[in-house]
């Protein structure tokens, strides 16, 4: 059997034939996550020869560029390594390497052969060979002869009843035998050589296992056609692949009738494929073969997947019978214990008054109402279920019991219909109220932080669909049998709840305050001039949104306005908190904290930083530690260590992390342990004279594994002071940066510069029209937007009429250039490299600029080339 051969190649001997056999026909997972069905095909090709085609393109070995040839029939290679990435020197390479070695030019020669090139087949088998190869003849010869020992490695392998490439060109296979003894170092050379062609034919066989996995094979309609009615069968939709399980209801030659969850569906029997179970599995009594008698506790199965999108699944924690999670339990346990200890003196059994007070409550406010259960009107209504959820609050000062209502709206095809994604306040306009802050406080201002308790319910607009719910288990024997709740206004748990209430409280703020959103976030909201006609005319504020839980920064006069208004529209919330030197905000997973005096704020992470672990490497399950720590590092770095950003996006493009990915984003994730405490601090910033919106920004040209370009930007709140050495010196605050990979094609390093250019353009355009906005209402001038780069000939298309021949960059060049002379973009700066705080978010190594601003909020630039540009005329 050839997959037997192939996984003895691979490492693995604890096998039976048979057992692959019955995985194969009745593994539950295999079934259902089997490859789509396909008739047989085959591709009749060409009959090609030896230099026909090759294929070209440069990778890089141990940091050094490597041209990598490949012979497109018969897989032989050839790589040389490269003294400069120069047009002439890579023809001069090919010509050295094939063209004058072998038959001459090819008939066709392919560049740029895209991540097929790149993957496993082509590049990583010769790096391997590379790096077994270098780490044991390092130092006792060149590196070039280390390379070409690889090369002949890799061309002298074989898969498992494969073809050896050197036996296709020449005939001939070299091979060391016994009978002629070679010298000391041709023995160590050999072992080298034998050592890397091992772990190469391992690591196709490995690779062909992977493949086995996918292969398409043909449907076999004589046994979905042969199936009796009732028969349990599994149904091909090519939005997610196999679904079921369903049963057969009627088959009439090749169409198969299938009792699906909306009713009986007609499929061809291409697309339809038997569900098979071992006999000591059949657990249903309509099914077509009845279960052993003599087995009376049967194996549970997985229960069919009906079509759903999102939400969980059915049965565990929603069932009628509801299991408790171990956080419920916990704060079960520590009623009791607060009770025992007269700590929580409330009458009745834990949770019972607060159950009551939340019921009433809701009920008071129209919320919901209880009906009886109807028949006529009720039978073609979805009915959900509900649940209480129960919570001791306050724990680190007054505990108190707390109940919350919530519909468990899982399965909820309603919604599907409705928009159901409520905005959110952006981290970059959270950092904007921060860089504006300690200038503002100087000025008498405040900061505050209001919580909305039970928000979703204050909603002032009903629900426009039917939502009927079961009683909670806990409130079942209180009500007559058969009892629903009729929901009326929005409440936890529904679909459209977080729409509904952040469209009355954003309202409010709009109409009652005299507020605008911000240019590009819904969620930041900007006073305008005259807010109220009865109101001073110092009304200033800034408001950041996030469910709940509202940031404001603003005068006097405007804090004691929305604390009058928010009585008058009768919302419920806790007393706002005032950020203190010895009061904390907590505020969208952040914690705001200020200095003794007064003049400074910092930003911290809230708690994810305890949360994080180390990925155990040898564990079975290391690929879902890998995304869940990569993606809590990553949480951490938007929020408040732009230093991590660019190890934890490249962590992210590891789709399956090897040891190599693991190892290095533990590194990072131990750099994150070990500083918890480190973040953003702000500092007061000059508004009215020199105040400026500076973007660096940087593109690293294929740079990342899959030769992708890496792009960057960061954006800052500065004042500048001009030296007399040709450098600036600015002192601010960091306001957004960004580490991604570029998803368009770069071609040239200019490419790259240009797409990470147009990113920070965007975002800073954006950032500096509500800048705008601000100033105007404090009636200051505008800030005007400083783009700063350390690429020449990006600086040069920009400000001296440069061009380019690449037509996918002219638009961008264009646009950019078009900001430019309408002064929208104010001054365009080419920086040193070295002074470059972008550089940070592309490079793995980069200099230290970004972390001199960040310990101390100033840093000092070489300028290389700037325009002096005539004042604007107003």
């Amino acid at each position: 059997m050839r997959l037997a051969k192939l996984l003895k190649d691979a490492g693995h001997d604890d096998f039976e034939e048979k057992t692959l056999e019955e995985i194969a026909r009745f593994c539950h997972h295999c079934q259902l996550n089997s490859s789509a069905p396909r008739r047989f095909k085959f591709t009749l090709k060409d009959d090609r020869y030896f230099n026909y085609k090759i294929l070209v393109d440069v990778m890089y070995l141990g940091s050094k560029p490597v041209l990598h040839v490949v012979d497109s029939s018969t897989a032989f290679q050839g790589a040389k390594f490269l003294s400069a990435m120069l047009a002439k020197e890579t023809w001069q390479a090919l010509r050295t390497l094939w063209i004058d070695t072998y038959q001459g030019p090819p008939d066709i020669l392919t560049h740029n052969a895209g991540t097929n090139f790149a993957s496993a087949e082509y590049h990583a088998p010769l790096r391997r060979a590379w790096d077994i190869l270098h780490a044991e003849l390092a130092g006792t010869m060149p590196e070039e002869a280390i390379l070409q020992m690889a090369v002949k490695a890799v061309n002298d392998k074989a898969g498992p009843d494969g073809l050896v490439p050197t036996l296709l060109v020449f005939g001939a296979y070299p091979r060391m035998t016994t009978e002629s003894p070679p010298s000391p170092s041709m023995v160590k050379r050999s072992e080298a050589i034998q050592k890397a062609t091992k772990a190469l034919r391992k690591l196709t066989a490995e690779r062909q296992v992977a493949d086995a996995l996918n292969t398409r094979n043909g449907p076999d309609t004589a046994d979905v056609l042969a199936l009796p009615l009732q028969s349990e069968v599994l149904v091909w939709r090519e939005s997610d692949g196999w679904n079921g399980l369903y049963k057969v209801a009627s088959i009439d030659g090749h169409n198969v009738t299938v009792d699906m969850v909306n009713g009986p569906t007609t499929f061809r029997s291409t697309v339809v494929k038997p569900y098979y179970r071992p006999d000591h599995l059949w657990t249903d009594p309509d099914a077509p073969h009845a279960p052993p008698a003599e087995v009376t506790v049967p194996v549970p199965v997985p229960s069919a997947a009906q079509p759903r999108k999102r939400g969980r699944p059915p049965g565990s924690k929603n069932m009628a019978n509801t299991y408790m999670t171990r956080k419920e339990e916990n704060n079960l346990e520590l009623a009791i214990k607060l009770r025992n200890d007269q700590v929580i003196t409330t009458p009745g059994a834990p949770f019972e008054a607060s159950d009551d007070q939340e019921i009433s409550d809701l009920v008071g406010r129209g919320v919901f109402k209880f009906e009886l259960y109807d028949e006529e009107a009720h039978s073609g209504i979805r009915i959900f279920k509900s649940r209480l959820v129960r919570e001791v609050k306050g724990k680190t000062t007054k505990p108190y019991e707390k109940s919350r209502l919530v519909i468990q709206g899982y399965q909820d095809h309603g919604k599907e219909a409705i928009l159901t994604q409520s905005p959110t306040i952006q981290r970059c306009s959270q950092r904007v109220i921060m860089a504006l802050a300690p200038a503002l406080l100087q000025l008498g201002m405040t900061i505050e932080l209001r919580n909305i308790t039970q928000a979703y319910p204050q909603a002032q607009t009903n629900l426009k669909r039917t939502i009927l719910a079961h009683l909670s288990t806990e409130l079942v024997s209180r009500y007559p049998e058969g009892t629903l709740l009729h929901v009326i206004k929005p409440l936890y748990g529904i679909a459209e709840a977080g729409v509904h209430w952040w469209t009355t409280y954003h309202g409010h703020y709009c109409k009652e305050l005299n507020m605008s959103t911000s240019t590009y976030d819904p969620c930041l909201l900007v006073t305008n001039a005259n807010a109220d006609a009865d109101a001073d005319a110092d009304v200033f504020g800034l408001v950041g949104m996030q469910t709940d839980d509202t940031l404001m920064l603003g005068t006097a006069t405007f804090l004691s306005l929305e604390e009058k208004k928010l009585k008058m529209a009768q919302f419920r919330s806790k007393p706002k908190a005032v950020l203190t030197p010895d009061v904390q905000l907590d505020f969208n997973g952040c914690i705001l904290t200020m200095d003794t005096d007064k003049a400074i704020l910092n930003l911290r992470q809230k708690g994810q930083g305890g949360k994080i672990k180390l990925v155990d490497i040898k564990a079975s399950n290391r690929a879902q530690q890998y995304t869940e720590q990569r993606a809590r590092g990553a949480y951490i770095a938007s929020t408040c260590q732009p230093e991590a950003s660019f190890n934890l996006s490249i962590a992210a493009q590891a789709q399956q992390p090897s040891n190599e990915d693991i190892n290095a984003l533990n590194k990072h994730l131990r750099w994150q342990m070990e500083n918890l405490d480190r973040g953003l601090c702000y500092v007061p910033v000059n508004l009215v004279d020199d105040a400026k919106l500076m973007v660096f920004v940087d593109g690293s040209f294929a740079n990342n594994s899959d030769l992708s370009s890496q792009l960057g930007f960061i954006l800052m709140l500065v004042n500048e002071s001009t030296n007399a050495d040709s450098t600036f010196t600015i002192h601010g605050n960091v306001i957004h940066y960004s580490s991604t990979k570029c998803k368009r094609v770069t071609r040239s390093v200019l490419a790259s510069e240009i797409y990470g250019m147009v990113n920070g353009f965007d975002i800073g355009i954006a950032i500096a029209t509500t800048l705008r906005m601000i100033t105007e209402r404090l009636g200051l001038a505008a800030v005007p937007l400083v783009i700063c780069t350390d690429s020449y000939s990006l600086y040069e298309c920009l400000v001296k009429l440069g061009t380019t021949k690449e037509k996918c960059l002219m638009i961008d060049i264009m646009a950019l250039r078009q900001s430019y002379e309408r002064r929208e973009i104010t001054e365009i700066c080419w920086i040193n490299g070295d002074d470059n705080p972008a550089d940070a978010f592309t490079k793995a190594s980069p200099n230290r600029a970004l972390e001199r601003f960040i310990d101390s909020n100033e840093l000092t630039v070489r300028i290389e080339g700037w325009v002096q540009r005539p004042t604007a005329s107003h």
